[in-house]
This record gives C-alpha cells, sequence and structure tokens, in this order.
C-alpha cells in the first residue's frame, strides 16, 4: 500500500514566515502605485458619513456639561433630568453663539467696509512715500506703474474675496447647523445608542477582551475630557488677556479680535499663527503701530501660554511626540476640516498609546515565538 506522506506544518509554516515580508512589500508597492484611488474612494466615503462624525463629535463635546447637569438634578429628585438638561446646555450655547456674533460681525463688517472705502488713501501714502524717495533723483517711473497695479489687484482681489467668502460662511454654518442637530439627536438617545454598541462588542468578543476594550475606551475618554476642558479654559484665558492688552493701548476692534485670537488659539500648532496674522491685518487698517505692538504682545503670550499656561493646566503631558502632533493635525485637517485640527492632539495621543500599549508588545511577543520556533528546528 502507497504511503501517503503527512504534511509539514513546521516546514509550511517557515515558508510563509520567510514569504511574508516579499508579500508585504508586494502589497505596498500596490498601494502606493494606486494610492489616488484610495484617496478618492475615502474622500467618497468620508464625504456621504462626514455629517454623521461631525454630529457625533459634537454631541461627545456638549455631554460633559449635560451629564453634570443631568447628576444635579436627579440629585434634587427632579423628573426628565436628560431632556431638560440637553435642553438648558443647547440653549446655553445658541446664547453663547448669538452673543458672540453680535460683538464680531459688525466690527468685522465695519472694518471690511473701512478697508474698501480706505484704498484711495492707502494707495496715496503708498505714493506719496515713493514721491519721497523720487526726491532723492531716483527713477520710480516703474514703481509708480507696479503700485497703481498692485492697489488694483488688491482692491479687486477684497471685493472678490468678499463674495466668496460670504458664500461660504453661508455653506459652513448651513452644514454647522445640521450638525448641530444631529448632534442634539445623538444626546437624546445616547444611552439607546450606547446599549447597542455595548452589546455588539459583548457578541463579537470574549468576556476578557471586552473588558480590556471597555478599560481602553474609558481612558480615550479620559483623555478627550481633559483636552477639552484644558483647550476651552487655555482659549478663554488667551482671549481675555489678549482683551485686556487691547484695552489697556486703546486699540480698535478689540472684541473682534479677541474672540479670533481665542478661538483661532484651540487649533494646535497652526492656530496662533493665523489669529495672529488675522489681528495684525485687521489693526494694520486703523493704525500700524497698533498692529506692532499686538504682534509683539502675541509672540509674548504665546511664549507664556506654552511654557507656563498649558503645563498648570494640563499637569503631566500627554507625552505625544512633536512630529506627531504636526501629522495629525495635518491629516485632522485635510480629512475632517476644523474639527480633524481640534482633536487632533487626543487622537495622536490615543494612537500613540495603541501603538506602545498594544502594537509593539505584539510584535514582541511574535519575535519571542518565531525565535523559540527556530531553537527547535
Amino acid at each position: 500500500m502507497m504511503k501517503i506522506k503527512k504534511p509539514n506544518i513546521k516546514k509550511s509554516r517557515g515558508i510563509l514566515r520567510d514569504s511574508a515580508p516579499y508579500c508585504v512589500a508586494i502589497l505596498f508597492y500596490l498601494l502606493v502605485k494606486h494610492l489616488y484611488v484610495l484617496g478618492n474612494v475615502i474622500t467618497a466615503i468620508v464625504s456621504v458619513i462626514l455629517p454623521l462624525i461631525l454630529g457625533l463629535i459634537l454631541a461627545y463635546v456638549i455631554d460633559p456639561p449635560v451629564r453634570s447637569l443631568e447628576r444635579r438634578m436627579k440629585a434634587k429628585g427632579r423628573k426628565h433630568a436628560r431632556g431638560k438638561a440637553i435642553t438648558i446646555v443647547v440653549l446655553i450655547i445658541v446664547f453663547s453663539l448669538l452673543l458672540l456674533a453680535a460683538a464680531v460681525i459688525p466690527q468685522f463688517t465695519t472694518s471690511i467696509i473701512k478697508f474698501s472705502n480706505d484704498t484711495g488713501a492707502y494707495h496715496q501714502s503708498l505714493q506719496n512715500s515713493v514721491d519721497s524717495i523720487a526726491g532723492h533723483h531716483v527713477n520710480m517711473d516703474s514703481t509708480f506703474q507696479l503700485t497703481d497695479k498692485m492697489m488694483e489687484k488688491l482692491n479687486d482681489s477684497v471685493h472678490e474675496n468678499i463674495v466668496k467668502k460670504s458664500a461660504s460662511t453661508g455653506k459652513h454654518l448651513g452644514a454647522f447647523a445640521v450638525d448641530f442637530v444631529l448632534a442634539v439627536y445623538f444626546l437624546l438617545y445616547k444611552k439607546k445608542i450606547v446599549g447597542g454598541g455595548k452589546r455588539l462588542f459583548q457578541d463579537l468578543m470574549s468576556e476578557t477582551m471586552y473588558e480590556k476594550f471597555s478599560a481602553f475606551l474609558k481612558r480615550c475618554d479620559g483623555i478627550f475630557i481633559k483636552y477639552l476642558i484644558c483647550e476651552v479654559l487655555d482659549a478663554l484665558i488667551v482671549g481675555a488677556a489678549n482683551a485686556v492688552f487691547m484695552l489697556i493701548f486703546r486699540m480698535e476692534y478689540v472684541p473682534l479680535v479677541s474672540a479670533v485670537v481665542g478661538v483661532t488659539n484651540l487649533i494646535p500648532t497652526f492656530g496662533p499663527l493665523i489669529g495672529a496674522a488675522a489681528g495684525v491685518f485687521i489693526l494694520m487698517m486703523v493704525n500700524p503701530m497698533h498692529a506692532v505692538l499686538f504682534l509683539l504682545f502675541t509672540g509674548l503670550l504665546q511664549g507664556l501660554d506654552g511654557y507656563v499656561i498649558k503645563p498648570k493646566l494640563y499637569g503631566n503631558s500627554l507625552g505625544i511626540p512633536g512630529i506627531w502632533v504636526l501629522i495629525a493635525v495635518i491629516l485632522g485637517g485635510r480629512i475632517f476640516g476644523m474639527w480633524g485640527m481640534l482633536l487632533a492632539i487626543p487622537f495622536a495621543a490615543i494612537l500613540d498609546i495603541v501603538i506602545k500599549e498594544g502594537l509593539m508588545p505584539l510584535i514582541r511577543k511574535r519575535k519571542q515565538e518565531n525565535s523559540g520556533n527556530k531553537l527547535m528546528e
């Protein structure tokens, strides 16, 4: 009788182990080669589900004050505490946004109209400067022509951008309204959503795995809540300090510039630069010396914020390398826009935890198993 050879399992594993790097390299090459296709697919999927994602993010941001208020109401024995807490928090947010808009929009409109009306005065001032240089027997004909062209282009650009930005602002406000409504619905049905998620993961995972996963989610929640509270407090402190400085030096547009500085300070890395540039541009139209003073103060304030205020608020650092923050901010902004930039740091912190405490131990374990198998062979 002919004997059938049993498959050599160890040999098969060895072949698979040796060929794995080549398979990964081929997959990576194909991925890079067709990266634009993958990018288009991801963009299409994200554009469809983006309102839901942003609604969930907004609901998550609003939930901590809702929970706090709900606990206080339940302690006092009030009925329908959840619904009442959501209503109160939503009304406070809407009122705050309307108050901010009432303070900022009129000044912003005034500054744009002033800039548009004073374009001729800026041109005359620039021409006077050129005339004084020409008085020293320097040929400035080409400079005059260049100045005229630059001022014409600047004036046209301002008017064109006003129309474009107005349409874009209206579109973003409409999208934000949709996200806000979705967030309210998510808050109302939070228990059902969370309960359904728990049941799903309990069915998919073993009890031990589910406990580890729950602990990880609680840790992530702690990181996010701490980060959001600290960022909002930091933005309020920076905005208030900026307002006090501007009031002391009797600068124009205090509410507008301070609001811009405070809000942009929420954005990691690039936010302070955007706020400083916007403030300098607004003040330059009124008083160039004020713009210079504002720029110097902003530099000092950001140094104080980075080395004193934020460390005091955060306590122990999240321990994220600078390059991680930069990559997270860029990718978050590209995929999810403003929300992606705002939440880039906590996402980077969580990814850092996953890699250090999840992926790296798994890789080390696999290496130990492979080295043990080689010794047995």
